[in-house]
């Protein structure tokens, strides 16, 4: 979806090498990666057409651009945990659905399940889940930081319920919050399925935060998808849990024009 960082762009493109190379080695390891979609983790052409309804194609740009203003908006300023809230380096990018309907079916949503995506821009991800599993999930829960972008996931929403045929859909819930503090962080301890895009977190400092932040909150058993960028079990550890590996996926990335990895952990919690 929309993802704010300042330098994110270089770390991004400076880790994906090693990402690809790790995934590459695993792909026989792991039950849920192949090398193509099965047609089971295609997006419907319903769920497809309500998707581009919300966020048409051709106003790509016009995101892009409310991502940007609010990166520069919030230049040089942080959170209470350090997150920078914008900055002079914007990384954009509307991650593939199909790609990211895979990794949510390698997360094994159960009913009664919440998801959160953490840094969840304009919400793009958080209604395509919602509407990929609308009697699964509990509650579809983006929490973002940049009040442009989250107003935009609002609009989004609305403009859902302008559909002629409506598909069924979850609950989809909006926060503009830190993950780290206040409405955000209850967010997280009510997630059973997390979604972190890399590129969100500015640099290994702030994306330290972020794992040690879902090692300590989320409830035991909770899946995690984590793209790009590997949970590091040294951090959980101290917060008594640990990451799981269960599934490795290669993807696409339009935006850079390289391959996206797609890592899905589940914690378990000592004890």
């Amino acid at each position: 979806d929309l993802s704010l960082g300042h330098n994110a762009r270089h770390i991004h493109t400076q880790k994906l090498s090693m990402a690809r190379l790790l995934a590459a080695v695993s792909l026989l390891c792991f039950p849920c990666t192949s090398s193509a979609f099965s047609a089971s983790t295609r997006i419907p052409d319903k769920i497809q057409a309500a998707i581009d309804r919300c966020y048409p194609p051709a106003s790509y740009s016009d995101r892009r651009s409310v991502a940007y203003d609010a990166a520069l908006s919030q230049a040089n300023k942080f959170t209470a945990e350090g997150i920078p809230l914008g900055g002079d380096s914007m990384v954009y990018g509307e991650f593939d659905l199909n790609f990211f309907a895979k990794l949510l079916k390698c997360a094994d949503p159960q009913p009664g399940d919440t998801f959160v995506d953490v840094g969840s821009g304009a919400g793009r991800l958080v209604l395509t889940s919602a509407l990929l599993y609308p009697f699964k999930f509990k509650n579809c829960h983006g929490v973002e930081l940049s009040s442009p972008l989250h107003d935009a996931a609002i609009a989004a929403r609305y403009e859902f319920e302008n559909i002629d045929d409506l598909p069924s859909i979850a609950p989809c819930q909006y926060t503009l919050s830190d993950c780290m503090e206040g409405e955000g962080l209850e967010a997280v301890q009510t997630a059973d399925i997390a979604f972190s895009y890399a590129v969100t977190w500015a640099n290994d400092e702030t994306h330290a935060k972020l794992v040690q932040t879902l090692a300590k909150n989320l409830p035991n058993g909770a899946r995690v998808i984590s793209i790009d960028l590997p949970l590091k079990n040294e951090i959980a550890k101290n917060e008594g849990a640990k990451f799981e590996l269960i599934a490795k996926e290669i993807g696409s990335n339009e935006e850079t024009g390289d391959d996206t990895v797609g890592l899905v952990y589940k914690l378990m919690r000592n004890g």
